[in-house]
């Protein structure tokens, strides 16, 4: 048993050992598709600041500070001539220009021109406090990693700051005489890392913004078709009641035309059944269809006082809803033009229901405001147009509604081959102009 135990011992450790450098091969070929992915960064907008004022702010950074101020610096060290100091400058500030656009190329290149420049000031080793990143040199390696941390995933942002202050590590350990000083090193190291920080936090925050507006744009559309649904659901219920009462009617005389005439010739009789038995068929296909549409869930049916569905609305109840408005304190001027005749039924319903939500909308927005509705029969429709004036109590309280009213009804309009326009006027009221065709056009 022992034995046993010892090969699974054994077997497990061996393993284990050849599971980690699968897991180191995995690592650092990870590291190298990070840090050699010089692509850029398209998913992200541009940074805040990369606009062209401050490009030109970039280009005079680095040339006045880093091409004139670096290469000063190093030109006081032992051994650096003229000519290295201001090749070494332009080297500290060229990774600065491309940052913007190439963050990793211009990590890289800042990289070299840090170990360049720590090196060419090797023999100035007593002085520390410009070595191995000297003022301007830290200056521009945080420009750098600022737009890395911009524009690079987090892992990303964590790798390119570590091998930073390995290098800067890297140098102090092995080309100072006295290891126990660090010179810049820690400076550098704490200041890129703020720096970092405080972009990767900035950007966090801007993606955040960002997508919450994208999602209050879905909202709203998603909150515009769902109101353009319940609308058309209501219309599809009410024309329902419009069509099953005609078909009704049409079963109704087929069945009992047949009895008016006596003795009906038997091709005549035949033809009333037919006519009955198409339109039976028809209204039970509507009602299977459409008949789930009469009561939807948010029970919006108008009821009689008996619990059943009341009659469907028309416009000779208009004076009245016009008297409701009145007593909620409106002030409202009803006109009508034309001889006032019957309408078909759809035509008829819709006018009713836009005048209902144009009242309805006053009130709500404009309370104590004068409204006039005018109601004209022309002889190829129906026109009504319904106009408030501005609200004479400015701190009057406007009441909410579903901010949907002006598409349902140009819906209602639409869907009956109607037009409406809607909006403004240049007093500050409002006006909504409809009108209905009652023959073909």
């Amino acid at each position: 048993m022992s034995v046993k135990a010892g090969g699974v011992h054994a077997s497990d450790t061996a393993a284990a050992g050849a599971a980690r450098p699968g897991r180191v091969h995995r690592g650092l070929s990870g590291l190298r598709a990070d840090l050699f992915d010089v692509r850029v960064r398209t998913e992200r907008p541009p940074a805040p600041f990369s606009s062209r004022a401050v490009a030109l702010g970039l280009l005079y950074v680095a040339v006045v500070l880093t091409v004139g101020i670096q290469g000063a610096v190093l030109a006081g060290y032992p051994g650096v001539s003229g000519g290295m100091a201001f090749a070494l400058g332009l080297a500290t500030g060229a990774p600065i220009l491309l940052a913007p656009q190439r963050p990793l190329i211009a990590w890289w290149m800042s990289l070299a021109a840090t170990a360049a420049c720590a090196v060419a000031g090797e023999g100035n080793g007593h002085d520390l406090v410009q070595w191995p990143w000297t003022s301007v040199g830290i200056f521009a390696q945080i420009v750098v990693l600022a737009y890395v941390a911009f524009h690079a995933r987090l892992r990303v942002v964590v790798e390119t700051w570590a091998i930073t202050a390995l290098l800067g590590v890297a140098l102090v350990r092995n080309t100072q005489e006295d290891p126990s000083r660090w010179g810049t090193m820690p400076v550098a190291a704490t200041m890129t890392a703020v720096a970092m920080v405080v972009v990767v936090a900035f950007r966090g925050r801007s993606d955040a913004r960002r997508e919450l507006a994208v999602q209050a744009d879905l909202t709203a559309t998603e909150r515009e078709r769902s109101a353009l649904l319940e609308e058309r659901a209501r219309i599809a219920r009410e024309l329902h009641d419009v069509v099953a009462h005609h078909m009704s009617v049409i079963a109704i005389q087929a069945e009992a035309a047949r009895y008016r005439v006596p003795d009906p010739p038997p091709e005549l009789v035949q033809s009333f059944v037919t006519i009955r038995a198409n339109a039976v068929d028809a209204l039970g296909e509507l009602r299977r269809v459409l008949g789930l549409l009469r009561t939807g869930p948010e029970g919006d049916d108008e009821l009689d006082g008996q619990g059943r569905p009341a009659p469907l609305p028309t416009l000779d109840r208009l004076p009245e809803l016009i008297d409701n408005v009145r007593a909620a304190g409106m002030t409202v001027e009803h006109l009508t033009v034309g001889m006032p005749r019957p309408l078909p039924q759809g035509v008829d319903l819709s006018a009713y229901r836009i005048g209902q939500e144009a009242l309805s909308n006053a009130l709500r927005h404009a309370p104590g405001a004068r409204v006039r509705v005018e109601v004209a029969y022309v002889p190829t429709g129906i026109g009504l147009r319904v106009h408030n004036e501005p609200t004479p109590n400015a701190d009057a309280p406007a009441r909410e509604g579903s901010g949907h009213g002006v598409l349902g009804m140009r819906e209602r309009a639409a869907m009956i081959g109607g037009t409406l326009d809607a909006g403004h006027t240049p007093e500050g009221g409002y006006h909504v102009d409809v009108f209905l065709p009652t023959e073909e056009q």
